[in-house]
């Protein structure tokens, strides 16, 4: 029994001594506050995290189901639909966090391009993935992470 109290005590001062130490090294552990532009862009992008996240766990057979695949894929082709709208208002300059790199207004016909191939991708995939035929879903679905990463590399600060 004096076993079991010692351990859950010891365990509780190693616990709150590695937070201590995380908010000590790195500050108080919240994130910087996005201004309203950036939220919204960033809501809008998290379709696309959260669709890739959930494909990759059907895929894997971790959870869900292929009859998901295409209910998924039609919220990224819809999401799709608001990427570049997202990005118009030049926010350089505004208070708060952003991931959006100043280059994308400096470049805005390649960025913007890059946002009609990945509305055309996500559509091509949302309509793949209708027929079921995973030889055909497969590389549309990379199509569509190679749009997004096309985006990340040049214009996200990770």
């Amino acid at each position: 029994m004096k076993f079991r109290k010692l351990s859950a005590l010891l365990l509780t001062v190693a616990v709150t001594g590695s937070a201590l130490t995380t908010a000590a090294a790195y500050g108080t552990g919240e994130p910087e506050k996005r201004f309203p532009a950036s939220q919204y862009r960033h809501d809008v992008m998290e379709h696309f995290s959260y669709g890739f996240k959930k494909l990759t766990m059907i895929m894997k057979g971790q959870a869900g189901s292929k009859d998901d695949i295409a209910a998924i894929a039609a919220i990224m082709a819809e999401a799709s639909t608001m990427t570049k709208r997202a990005f118009e208002k030049d926010t350089r300059g505004m208070q708060g966090h952003t991931e959006a790199k100043a280059k994308i207004w400096d470049n805005w016909e390649d960025f913007a391009g890059r946002f009609d191939k990945l509305e055309k991708d996500a559509a091509a995939f949302a309509a793949v993935a209708k027929t079921g035929d995973m030889a055909k879903i497969k590389p549309a679905m990379a199509a569509v992470g190679k749009s997004c990463k096309s985006c990340h590399d040049d214009y996200k600060d990770d």
